[in-house]
């Protein structure tokens, strides 16, 4: 589950125990409903840094949603509203609200927007597949890479992570040691190049 999830599913729950545990407000469940997303939402946007379905993406997204619904709560006990206020809340700020979410779900769902996190995962997978390709080319520039090759299709799958961090081919220039997901990355594309 990503961030746009969990604000969605966290945001739903604390509106409807906040409608449920306030007693006599004068906004109705939808109200605490969608306060409760936006305040979700908003804390998943101001801090990126918890994505996924981590403890830290829950707490975050909780704490926006109480306080957005701390706000709720607070002008619902300000007394009796004015029918001014009421037709400016009813016609103003909760089509506004609901439209930034509509515009949030389909921009999540359909227009490509991404959290920081997967943007992250993103790039992180880019950057592997880079190294793992200069890694391929590498071990194929080697004077005896068809000995290699052979050598490698004859070592088991576990191991040959091993045969390639021993050749140096994984590592980038200037590195002493490459990582394993690296070797891996390379042992694979290395056991593709082989099938051709």
């Amino acid at each position: 589950m990503n961030a746009f999830g969990i604000s969605i599913a966290v945001g739903l729950v604390l509106g409807y125990l906040a409608k449920r545990t306030g007693g006599e407000s004068r906004f109705g469940l939808l109200q605490y409903l969608v306060v409760g997303v936006a305040g979700a939402f908003l804390a998943a946007w101001l801090y990126p840094g918890a994505a996924g379905l981590t403890v830290g993406a829950i707490i975050v997204a909780s704490v926006g949603a109480v306080a957005f619904l701390a706000g709720l709560r607070a002008l619902s006990s300000r007394g009796p509203m004015s029918s001014e206020t009421a037709g400016k809340l009813r016609f103003g700020v909760w089509p506004l609200i609901g439209g930034a979410i509509l515009a949030i779900i389909v921009g999540f769902a359909w227009g490509g927007w991404s959290t920081a996190g997967a943007t992250r995962q993103v790039a992180d997978e880019a950057v592997l597949a880079t190294r793992a390709a200069i890694c391929v080319a590498q071990f194929m520039k080697d004077p005896n890479h068809q000995a290699n090759l052979k050598l490698l299709a004859d070592t088991s799958s576990w191991e040959r992570t091993t045969l390639i961090e021993k050749g140096g081919w994984d590592r980038m220039p200037g590195e002493d040691k490459a990582s394993y997901t690296v070797s891996r990355a390379c042992a694979d594309g290395l056991e593709v190049h082989s099938r051709k």
